[in-house]
């Protein structure tokens, strides 16, 4: 290799060429935020106090406000596809909007108070509140069915499974759940009295964060749940975006980030001392946190987990080889069981430029060949996703 590949190729390695930061946004508002959902890199929605909703149309540059019939908004969610909104209030109601955010419409629920709102899929949205206050819709928000969930104590977070399944956390570490549609509600046990701030389950896997630091973790479709915090202080809002990666925020600006699924956490520098409540990714490379005194910070950076190897997931990537490349670089991928994985490629910027593969992957040992022949010299990273299973790999593409 010569004297300036060598050059190039430290240069491309340095931290700064795949940094990960956050950085403070200007809200043009001073109430406290209490939800926040993107539907791409640019679009989202921030709602809180006064009934204030805000919009955003180009990743957070600038925002627009408008004030619902509501005395706070507690929570918003899109479902997957990004074509229906709904943010729920302490009032009751809950207001949907299809066209992200722009407008909104009221629409009553039957329950009191609600705290948390989550999809399902693009027609099942499931909401949940005070006094055992819930209602599931399975016609994308247009009408809803009440139901009870039998607890006494406030629910703080809900997480909707299916049509028939939805989980709701509670205060005093009360986790119930439902298999039959909310007409009946059985017990979970957590082994905590925390309140029970955010639930978020994937597949099989959830996750809970709670008061005290509390972060709870599931493998087995929430039948039973182990501690993993290990170390984190985080405990308000949480946000995955696979089996292994994400984030839980907290007081005083913090923000921890895991890639092994809550094994270990690291503390990520969000430039605000903001006490944050809610934090979500609509790309690996894009995130919103919010919180206190209208506080906004976004991420931008590419999330990486490289560890190479097998996995106790049932999947093993392989590194990059050549690497660094000048024309091709393959990776194996070994899968346990047939799934659905998609396998994307970022450049140092946190741009996606190559799909790799995008569908049901058969079990076994599969090529996936990064061909740099129509790209410029720099870092690039490998994403693989599966069922329950996420990695990533870095390769150099030297000219």
């Amino acid at each position: 290799m010569t004297a300036i590949r060598l050059l190039l190729l430290s240069a491309l390695l340095a931290p700064a060429a795949l940094a990960q930061t956050w950085t403070p946004q200007n809200s043009g508002t001073a109430v406290e935020l209490t939800g926040v959902h993107f539907i791409s890199a640019t679009t989202g929605v921030a709602v809180g106090e006064g009934g204030v909703a805000l919009r955003t149309t180009d990743g957070g540059e600038t925002w627009s406000a408008q004030t619902l019939p509501a005395e706070d908004l507690e929570a918003v969610a899109f479902n997957p596809s990004g074509t229906v909104g709904i943010a729920v209030s302490d009032d009751g109601p809950v207001f949907r909007t299809t066209d992200g955010g722009a407008t909104w419409s009221f629409v009553a629920t039957g329950a009191g108070d609600l705290r948390d709102v989550d999809w399902a899929d693009d027609d099942v949205v499931w909401v949940a509140g005070r006094d055992g206050d819930a209602a599931v819709s399975t016609d994308a928000g247009l009408t809803w069915a009440y139901r009870n969930t039998g607890s006494a104590e406030r629910t703080e977070s809900v997480a909707a499974v299916s049509a028939a399944e939805a989980f709701v956390g509670n205060r005093e570490g009360e986790l119930r759940r439902t298999t039959d549609g909310g007409l009946t509600w059985a017990p979970v046990f957590l082994g905590t009295d925390r309140d029970l701030n955010d639930i978020q389950m994937l597949g099989t896997t959830g996750y809970i964060s709670g008061n005290g630091d509390t972060v709870l973790k599931t493998t087995d479709g929430g039948a039973t749940w182990a501690d993993a915090s290990n170390g984190s202080a985080g405990d308000e809002g949480l946000f995955f975006l696979d089996a292994a990666t994400g984030w839980v925020v907290g007081d005083g600006g913090e923000i921890w980030f895991t890639d092994d699924g809550g094994a270990s956490w690291t503390l990520q520098p969000s430039g605000t001392a903001a006490n944050l409540t809610e934090v979500h990714f609509p790309t690996p490379s894009d995130g919103w946190a919010v919180g206190e005194g209208g506080a906004i910070v976004k991420f931008s950076g590419i999330t990486t987990a490289a560890e190479p190897g097998a996995s106790p997931r049932g999947f093993a990537l392989s590194e990059a080889h050549p690497n660094p490349f000048t024309r091709r670089a393959a990776f194996t991928l070994e899968v346990a069981e047939a799934q659905h994985v998609q396998a994307e490629v970022y450049d140092a910027l946190g741009r996606r430029v190559v799909v790799l593969h995008d569908g049901v992957m058969e079990a076994g040992a599969h090529a996936l060949v990064l061909d740099g022949s129509s790209l410029p010299a720099g870092v690039y990273v490998v994403r693989v996703t599966g069922e329950a299973f996420a990695a990533t790999r870095r390769a150099v593409l030297l000219r």
